[in-house]
């Protein structure tokens, strides 16, 4: 009985783990690093994401430098481009993090093993990796606390908690009843499966993931499989720039529903991608245009 009880408490904590959450006086990551619940005015963002989420907060005075990222710009790109730079997000220079002094370092999931040298050196960092709507809203109310701003995280997290109820309320009276893949690349074919923040997207949407049982990550789609599913509606982000891509990446693609009917379309990858409330914007303009298409 101890055995099943146990089990049941470590399914229960595996379910409502949060990217970031509050535990007593301490924020905790879903990987269990801690760090005191406070202001923190110091902070070197090495995650796009939650650069974005301060600046929705109002808290830009609280970032001390960012990391710079290879494809796409961070939101709003004409304050976020003049922030000092501790170098790549996927390699982040350790002599600019010490030269900067910070008071915490927010990692993203790319660079978690950057974590040693920052232990190293006793500089507190958390990793913010939130992979789902609910994890997002709430990491937003968690940086209202770390930027001294508790009241403006509650007050924009549920701002899009509204944004979100009214979306799946619209969904539920006018259902796309597609399928389709969400692509991470042409060439090969690879899709983004329902763990992802894409697949996060078409599950809101009501959109079948036709990648949803193929094996890996980001499985690889061969054209027997397109040709199987012929899928509704082909989207496209990170690697894929064109939509016409997508069309002449294989002769069968033409030939699908989305072929035919040119349901198919690129989304910006800094916002389908990035974990912030701007995705529940994206994914707003995302339903409108297949509405229109279906």
């Amino acid at each position: 009985m101890k055995k099943i009880i146990l089990l049941l408490e470590m399914f229960i904590l595996s379910v409502c783990a949060m990217a970031l959450s509050i535990d007593g006086d301490m924020v905790v990551d879903n990987m269990g690093n801690k760090v005191e619940m406070k202001e923190y005015k110091k902070m070197i963002v090495i995650d796009p994401a939650a650069v974005e989420i301060i600046y929705l907060l109002g808290r830009e005075e609280n970032i001390e430098a960012i990391a710079d990222t290879s494809t796409t710009k961070i939101w709003p790109a004409e304050k976020t481009s003049k922030l000092p730079s501790i170098g790549n997000i996927t390699k982040p220079s350790i002599e600019k993090v010490v030269y900067h002094q910070p008071d915490l370092v927010i990692l993203n999931p790319m660079v978690a093993g950057f974590s040693k040298v920052l232990t190293e050196r006793n500089i507190p960092y958390l990793v913010n990796s939130a992979s789902n709507f609910d994890e997002i809203l709430n990491s937003v109310r968690v940086y209202g606390v770390l930027t001294g701003n508790k009241g403006k995280g509650e007050t924009v997290a549920r701002e899009y908690e509204g944004k979100l109820a009214d979306l799946k309320g619209d969904i539920q009276k006018n259902p796309l009843n597609l399928k389709g893949a969400f692509l991470f690349s042409t060439s090969p074919m690879m899709a983004f499966n329902s763990k992802s923040l894409p697949g996060e997207v078409f599950r809101l949407l009501g959109i079948e993931n036709i990648a949803d049982n193929l094996p890996g990550g980001r499985p690889i789609i061969s054209s027997e499989f397109i040709v199987a599913t012929n899928p509704d509606v082909l989207l496209g982000a990170m690697n894929i720039s064109r939509k016409e891509d997508i069309l002449n990446s294989n002769p069968i693609v033409k030939e699908t529903k989305a072929g035919k009917t040119g349901n198919i379309a690129i989304v910006e990858s800094d916002r389908i991608l990035r974990p912030t409330p701007r995705i529940i914007e994206a994914v707003e303009d995302l339903y409108r245009e297949l509405s229109r298409e279906s």
